[in-house]
């Protein structure tokens, strides 16, 4: 942090250049800005902006700067773009003394393609090339160009705040190549450095609370990545390690558990599958929606051979999820264009209990309560106080909130209002566009997996006239016990759940297969 804000206080110096060339109301700008006085220097810079368009670039460089340090981020980041676009390269690179910091307060994804289109590698300083590598290795991911992607997250530096993310979305990168062992290096180290993420000194700080929670929301993130790098790399016993030491408070926790169970799975170890399936029954975990749930369910008690539990699964998934399915796709029609819309839910979802009877609202719980839409929603709250600032600030001044900068700083937060309501609507559409795509690709499954059950009924009754010998063959299709581990103790369950036990839970069921 102290690095940022000294390329920020070096950057004000170099206006001193070209000072004699300037108009009377920029040198003023520039002038109070060294003395700290930024809004004051913002209203300057804007005039000298409205009256010479030769020094408008300049000007917009003054405006972001102070803007900066009065903490007005959103206001900031209108005129960190107008700079951009501007093609000044001295005036850009003003500006980009301010990338890590502006992308701290309002994410990635609002500046990635003006970064990527506007800006040269050589146009940053060392810390704030990370930001620009960040941008290209994200949007290289998007694209579905690893090794471009690589490329560029491989050279952000590990003292910037970006860097334990850059770890996460590399690791992603090489996970996807099917490079396991490098994938886990770099989830660990994610893990290890994401305390970089607090740069707020204030320990009494809302900012400073926000970004600790982060950084923890991080660890456990980078985690949950290990353990599905070493489920891909089929290293099962490692991947439940690195499960466990997800805590139950984290905000992934309630995801994981259904990983958990396709782990438990994967060793056969059907009782513990449908111990951490049954976790979701719990009264603190009625709100989860996931289909894939029943899915593994009824998948479960059928390589189990219980016929019956089968079908009440399937039952269960056909009664939950036909309606939500129809709500889902008749919304996402009927608000194609509408991204608005979309962003509202997301909002309402957000605010709404947990537990939800709203069929959307379940869904959408899915994902707007992880990082990035909270974010947004954060972002969108914080315009109201900045617009108090403002306000605050021009009658601190002496100036007209109806004229001049407060009066296009009005203007300003409106367009970020609808920046930001377009990227969250953005996020939520498409992210009930994946999710009623995979409910989707669940009843197909569902209906196979009652085609299997049918076909296995109707053999269990032919095996009664069947010899000796192929009953023996098909009894090998057992149940492996699960071991206890040392935390562990067998209870018989008696209808409660206890929080403390919460995905801990394991069946006791004998398999039926070959009976």
């Amino acid at each position: 942090m102290k690095k940022v804000v000294l390329a920020l206080v070096l950057s004000s110096l170099s206006f001193g250049t070209a000072v004699a060339a300037a108009s009377p109301a920029l040198v003023e700008a520039k002038r109070l800005y060294a003395q700290g006085q930024y809004f004051s220097a913002a209203r300057y810079a804007y005039s000298a902006s409205q009256e010479s368009a030769s020094e408008k670039s300049d000007a917009n460089a003054t405006i972001t700067l102070s803007l900066v340090r009065a903490g007005l981020w959103n206001s900031a980041t209108y005129f960190f773009i107008q700079t951009l676009q501007s093609g000044d390269r001295a005036a850009i690179r003003k500006v980009l003394t301010a990338t890590e910091v502006i992308l701290a307060r309002v994410g990635p994804d609002l500046l990635r393609d003006y970064l990527i289109r506007n800006t040269k590698y050589e146009d940053y300083d060392a810390i704030n090339r990370s930001a620009y590598l960040f941008s290209l290795g994200k949007a290289a991911i998007l694209k579905d160009d690893m090794n471009r992607a690589l490329e560029y997250l491989n050279q952000v530096k590990g003292e910037s705040r970006l860097y334990p993310f850059s770890l996460e979305i590399r690791g992603t990168a090489l996970s996807i190549q099917g490079r396991v062992e490098e994938a886990i290096d770099d989830f660990r180290d994610c893990q290890k450095y994401a305390p970089l993420v607090i740069t707020e000194l204030d320990l009494d700080s809302p900012r400073y609370r926000s970004q600790t929670n982060e950084s923890k929301d991080l660890v456990a993130r980078c985690t949950a990545d290990e353990a599905r790098a070493w489920y891909q790399g089929e290293k099962f016993e490692e991947a439940e390690k690195a499960y466990d030491r997800i805590p139950k408070a984290s905000r992934v926790w309630p995801e994981i558990l259904f990983e958990q169970a396709w782990n438990a799975f994967a060793k056969r170890e059907f009782n513990r599958t449908l111990g951490k399936l049954v976790t979701y029954k719990a009264p603190a975990l009625d709100f989860v929606f996931n289909s894939e749930v029943e899915v593994l369910r009824a998948q479960t008690y059928l390589s189990l051979c219980l016929y019956d539990d089968t079908q009440k699964a399937i039952d269960d998934f056909n009664s939950r999820y036909t309606d939500i399915g129809r709500e889902v796709k008749h919304f996402v029609e009927a608000n194609a264009t509408n991204l608005d819309a979309f962003y509202q839910l997301g909002a309402r979802t957000l605010k709404d209990a947990r537990n939800t009877k709203d069929p959307i609202g379940q869904l959408a719980n899915r994902f707007v309560r992880g990082p990035y839409f909270v974010d947004l929603a954060a972002q969108d709250a914080s315009l109201e106080k900045e617009r108090g600032v403002i306000q605050g600030f021009a009658r601190m001044t002496g100036a007209n909130g109806n004229s001049g900068l407060s009066a296009f700083l009005t203007e300003v937060l409106k367009w970020r209002r609808k920046t930001i309501h377009q990227l969250g609507g953005a996020y939520v559409k498409n992210s009930l566009i994946d999710h009623h795509s995979v409910l989707v690709a669940d009843f197909e499954k569902i209906s196979f997996i009652r085609l299997e059950m049918l076909g296995r009924a109707k053999d269990k009754l032919i095996r009664k006239t069947m010899s000796a010998k192929a009953e023996d063959e098909e009894r090998t299709r057992g149940v492996v016990r699960p071991s206890r581990k040392d935390n562990q103790m067998f209870w018989t369950f008696n209808g409660e759940f206890w929080n403390d036990e919460l995905g801990d839970y394991i069946f006791g069921l004998e398999s039926e297969c070959g009976k």
